[in-house]
């Protein structure tokens, strides 16, 4: 008896009721946001320009696996260098309608369901800025990212959703994947469905870009330059139109616990271009003793006809579309320029590309939040070497991202400007209320030709070339 009361007495403990434990006020919170502002200065091409990016975030994982950001980089011409565009906001970043829809820079929504004893559904929806995008095998799309583009911002679609659970006693699902590049239906969109049962898999994908130029028109019946409109377009004759569907089939071999290994078969045909088969080895090993970072390895060969370009669809899309032909400043347009330049589908149509080529890529990732990879293509004809690297972290100290990709003749000169891509941005969190961020890099642009009009709002000649960015600026934000 005396230890029940001695017990009971401990357990009388009075607390008043303002001085009770409440969780913190943003754990109580459902929606959290946050308002953010950024200021820097640097350059983009020519211009040397002040960046204001205001942007609007809304986290609403407590309530939906949804978020958002809205915002935009309103960059203002601190000189108005040649080609003069009068007013100090740079007009060829809001010159389309896909500039206005990129204002749209993410919707992000990622679901895991689960159904009955064994079911389950898996949604990853992303909408905006697609940095990286790869459809299957990566075959027909790997590496496509929708705004390399210095003048054109654009917010796109990338979808994948998946239904799995047990049939005849055996894993089972079904699949589809959707990529629209463009909001404003000026990019590629295309679709893949696929199926698997007990580790064999069958899928079918189509693409396409229906507005992707077949000729170019050179300006003013000379041959050194190409037709640019008062926006700064490329102008085009013609056709229209580049598409490609496939096949794959491929068996997924695992134990469930450390490794994952794919062989695969893709059969590819693009209508008017040409075939090809694609003949690969996709590994993945789960490393440490909390399983939290992946190793992968990738290995295909490739065997093409004359008119076939493996991974049509990659990380130099946006520009080649336009322009296969790579020209890195005005200086070094050739004088026949005019002439010789080819949108990518009448490059691919009119060099022969025959022959065996392959690819290679290793891959690493971590839970925490870190990746990199690092791949390199080969395939006969000219610009048969590609060489793609990554590399990203998103932490609570730190955010970085690195891309660097080259095209070009075959070899390992990856530097060249000629042919080259390259990007980086840096956030880091110095303060509660105060980021750093930096910027900088080369990416394509379409650039008027050497005495040309300086007035961008009016027709010109010009070329698909490169141009650097480079920025650092502070970023004040409020978050709730």
């Amino acid at each position: 008896m005396s230890f029940r009361a001695a017990d009971a007495s401990a357990q009388e403990v009075l607390i008043e009721a303002d001085a009770s434990p409440r969780p913190p006020e943003y754990q109580v919170r459902k929606v959290h946001g946050d308002i953010r502002f950024g200021a820097g200065f640097g350059f983009v091409a020519e211009d040397p320009i002040f960046s204001a990016e205001p942007s609007f975030g809304l986290d609403l994982r407590d309530i939906a696996p949804v978020q958002l950001r809205l915002g935009a980089p309103i960059r203002l011409r601190m000189y108005d260098r040649q080609p003069e565009q009068g007013p100090v906001v740079r007009n060829t970043e809001w010159d389309e309608a896909g500039d206005y829809l990129a204002i749209l820079q993410r919707l992000q929504y990622s679901g895991d369901y689960v159904f009955g004893r064994e079911g389950r559904v898996l949604i990853d929806l992303r909408v905006g800025d697609l940095q990286r995008v790869q459809v299957g095998h990566g075959s027909l799309v790997r590496g496509y990212a929708n705004s390399l583009d210095l003048d054109r911002r654009r917010s796109g679609v990338d979808l994948d959703a998946r239904i799995e659970g047990l049939l005849l006693e055996h894993p089972a699902g079904a699949e589809i994947a959707f990529v629209a590049g463009d909001l404003a239906g000026q990019q590629i969109f295309g679709t893949r469905i696929a199926a698997d049962w007990a580790g064999a898999a069958l899928g079918f994908s189509v693409f396409g870009d229906p507005y992707a130029p077949r000729t170019l028109v050179a300006w003013d019946g000379r041959a050194d330059a190409l037709a640019v409109d008062n926006k700064n377009r490329l102008q085009t004759s013609g056709s229209l139109g580049a598409m490609a569907m496939g096949v794959d089939l491929s068996y997924r071999w695992t134990d469930r616990w450390r490794f994952l290994v794919t062989p695969y078969l893709d059969l590819n045909l693009m209508p008017g271009l040409g075939k090809g088969m694609h003949l690969g080895l996709d590994t993945e090993f789960i490393l440490g003793r909390r399983r939290r970072a992946r190793l992968g390895v990738v290995a295909e060969l490739t065997v093409g006809d004359r008119g076939y370009d493996p991974t049509y669809f990659d990380v130099f899309y946006t520009m080649q579309r336009m322009q296969a032909q790579f020209v890195a400043y005005p200086g070094d347009l050739p004088p026949d320029f005019g002439t010789t330049a080819l949108p990518k589908y009448s490059f691919v149509l009119q060099n022969n590309l025959a022959g065996v080529g392959g690819y290679g890529g290793i891959r690493f990732a971590h839970d925490d939040g870190a990746f990199f990879e690092t791949g390199y293509r080969y395939r006969p004809g000219p610009l048969g070497h590609t060489w793609e690297t990554r590399l990203g972290i998103d932490l609570e100290v730190v955010q970085l991202s690195l891309l660097h990709a080259h095209r070009g003749k075959l070899g390992f000169d990856i530097i060249d400007p000629a042919g080259s891509l390259a990007r980086f941005d840096l956030n880091v969190p110095v303060l509660r209320w105060l980021d750093v961020f930096a910027q900088a890099g080369f990416q394509y642009q379409v650039r008027r030709a050497p005495m040309e009009p300086a007035t961008a709002r009016q027709p010109a000649g010009g070329f698909v070339g490169g141009g650097g960015l480079m920025l650092l600026g502070v970023a004040g934000k409020f978050g709730w």
